[in-house]
């Protein structure tokens, strides 16, 4: 099926990525971060001490974490192709993902007061928000090293992992079944799904519209990690805040 694309160019090239490919890709990522994360485990049980299980559990998430990205950026190499788009497009491009996250986070604003007669006010569904959305209750009272670990993985492995499968994988296999617009709102109902929690569920729904939109529009990942990372950088501020 021939796709729409909203990015300047041509369209890209969805016969690169079909079903069988994709599913293989999604089992070897998964296969590899668990045999990563157990050997990580099973390796720290005999080097640390138990008093150190917080920080030894940050290790093994953020191997499972690389693990899963570095499994898809390796089986899509060249990844600054499609389906993946880890790129550099322009620095107009990068202005315009900043933009959007402040599109994003306004939209955000607006649906939570929509909906602020059933889970409470802005600040309340923040604190909410942040204490499963971020690391910041989960880290309270553990040690530093804890935190230098959990900050960088949730920063930034986080969503490259995030970037290269919802707005890389999959939304270019969905880019070739669908029109780029119902595309995009499906990736974002998944990757609202994906968080569980119904009090994130708007939040990253709305996320996956900006972030897939800013995907197709400017053909690179690179811009929506860019958000991705602020976003997440904002998070752990606000929870660092609202959470003391």
């Amino acid at each position: 099926m021939q796709t729409r694309t909203l990015a300047s160019g041509t369209d890209p090239d969805t016969a690169s990525l079909d079903g069988r490919r994709f599913l293989r890709a999604i089992g070897g990522a998964i296969a590899t971060a668990t045999l990563t994360g157990a050997a990580t485990w099973f390796g720290l049980r005999g080097l640390w001490p138990s008093s150190q299980s917080a920080v030894a559990t940050q290790i093994v998430v953020a191997v499972v974490y690389g693990a899963l990205a570095a499994s898809f950026l390796y089986a899509f190499r060249p990844f600054q192709n499609f389906p993946i788009g880890l790129k550099f497009s322009s620095a107009k491009d990068l202005r315009f993902a900043i933009l959007a996250l402040l599109g994003l986070i306004g939209a955000s604003m607006l649906v939570y007061l929509t909906l602020s007669p059933l889970i409470g006010g802005l600040t309340e569904s923040a604190r909410q928000i942040l204490t499963v959305a971020s690391d910041v209750k989960r880290l309270n009272g553990q040690p530093a090293l804890a935190w230098i670990i959990a900050i960088p993985r949730g920063c930034l492995l986080v969503p490259i992992f995030e970037e290269v499968f919802f707005r890389g994988l999959l939304l270019g296999w969905l880019r070739k079944h669908l029109a780029d617009g119902s595309a995009i709102a499906v990736s974002a109902a998944l990757f609202g799904a994906m968080h569980g929690y119904p009090i994130v569920l708007p939040y990253a729904f709305v996320s996956g519209l900006f972030t897939g939109w800013v995907r197709v529009k400017t053909g690179s990942t690179l811009n929506t990690m860019v958000m991705h990372v602020l976003n997440n950088v904002v998070f752990l501020f606000a929870g660092l805040w609202l959470l003391k």
